[in-house]
């Protein structure tokens, strides 16, 4: 890594259905093959494929694991001495989908256990579901558009309340991939 030590991170967060897979997809296609990017894909949608027996899929102990396997996967990006590190999702989104179950304190439990990872993202990056239609499919199988934009508000409350800075990520995909490189150009990674 040149200039500074840390990589630098991006993650992708929010609710279901925001595009979230889709741009992380356009960036590891174009950085295929460089050992200075590494990529950590979603944990929930890895959980959920080999656990399709869930039914409270936002309840703490569910989330808990997927918050779990998420570090687990962001450490060993850090570990591979890439540059830059392109997260889809977060342990944070873990936080957000309790905190919108209802569940404030297991929320705030699961906040706690990753506190001393969140300086290691530059940014979080929450993209809003107004710009992108809810797509169903065999993992995400909830399809009520009410319930998408209550766990978006739940994530703008839970950013706002804690102080964890946070970019809302809006637009059309182009839009939203310019802004993407935009920030990656600023961090002279890019």
């Amino acid at each position: 890594m040149s200039e500074r030590e840390a990589p630098i991170k991006v993650a992708f967060v929010g609710t279901m259905s925001t595009g979230k897979t889709t741009i992380w997809e356009h960036y590891q296609q174009k950085f295929s093959g460089d050992p200075t990017v590494a990529f950590v894909e979603e944990a929930a949608r890895r959980y959920f494929t080999d656990n399709p027996h869930i039914v409270d899929r936002f309840a703490k102990e569910p989330q808990g694991k997927i918050q779990q396997l998420a570090l687990d996967d962001e450490q060993k990006a850090h570990g591979s001495g890439a540059g830059i590190i392109i997260c889809d999702r977060a342990v944070i989104d873990a936080v957000g989908y309790v905190r919108a179950h209802g569940d404030k304190e297991g929320s705030e439990e699961l906040l706690k256990r990753v506190e001393f990872w969140l300086p290691t993202y530059d940014k979080f990056l929450l993209l809003n579901p107004a710009d992108v239609p809810f797509v169903a499919d065999e993992v995400r199988k909830e399809d009520e558009e009410k319930l998408r934009q209550q766990i978006h508000n739940t994530f703008v409350e839970l950013f706002e309340e804690t102080g964890i800075p946070f970019e809302l990520l809006s637009g059309s995909l182009e839009e939203r991939i310019a802004r993407v490189d935009k920030i990656l150009a600023e961090e002279k990674r890019f």
